[in-house]
């Protein structure tokens, strides 16, 4: 919470003075001066202490006359006014908390959406590194379904299609056989394809 201005505090303790009857209604309220003495503080930081408890009716300043009290009721009303601005601020200081740790929150986030997007591309990126592995003249592989090759298990690769004379077929299942000069669609790492190309020679 913001400090409050000396001459709001000064105000304040006037107008409270006024209501305990410390200053009564009608009278003569000590001059600038001795006010600024009392408070320790400028007479211009009394002048605009005054300026507030007129505008709000509580006193009236009059030319060769100076400080008078106007108003118990308007002193009562002023120091309740305060009281709820005071309520305010602070719902205002904790609302303007909330917002800061809600930015912080909000960073955090974006910067984890990054690291999923950048994971994200990279592995997009591999499935899209699509690689042609052909069964070899006289592979031991020719004539075995790919389950009993467990290529799978083996090299961790994903066979996306068996293209045989030109024909595709796409997501071949696990009983799907080889026959020499077929060539297997693959993804995954290059440590499996080395793997699966020993396989198929």
């Amino acid at each position: 919470m913001e400090k409050q201005p000396r001459y709001q505090a000064i105000a304040i303790d006037i107008a409270h003075s006024i209501l305990m009857g410390e200053y009564k209604e009608g009278e003569k309220i000590h001059g600038r001066s001795t006010l600024a003495g009392r408070y320790n503080v400028s007479p211009e930081t009394i002048r605009r202490a005054i300026a507030i408890l007129q505008t709000m009716g509580v006193v009236k300043v009059s030319q060769g006359v100076g400080i008078t009290v106007v108003s118990r009721s308007m002193a009562e009303k002023f120091l309740k006014g305060f009281d709820q601005k005071a309520e305010i601020q602070v719902y205002f200081d904790e609302l303007k908390k909330l917002m800061e740790e809600r930015q912080k929150i909000d960073q955090k986030m974006e910067a984890y959406l990054s690291k999923i997007i950048n994971h994200t591309d990279r592995l997009a990126s591999r499935w899209l590194e699509v690689s042609e592995m052909k069964v070899a003249k006289g592979s031991s592989a020719s004539g075995k379904s790919l389950r009993q090759l467990k290529i799978r298990e083996l090299t961790g690769l994903t066979v996306v299609a068996v293209v045989r004379h030109g024909i595709e077929q796409f997501s071949p299942d696990a009983e799907c056989v080889l026959l020499e000069g077929d060539i297997l669609l693959v993804v995954g790492s290059e440590q499996g394809k080395e793997k699966l190309e020993e396989i198929l020679d």
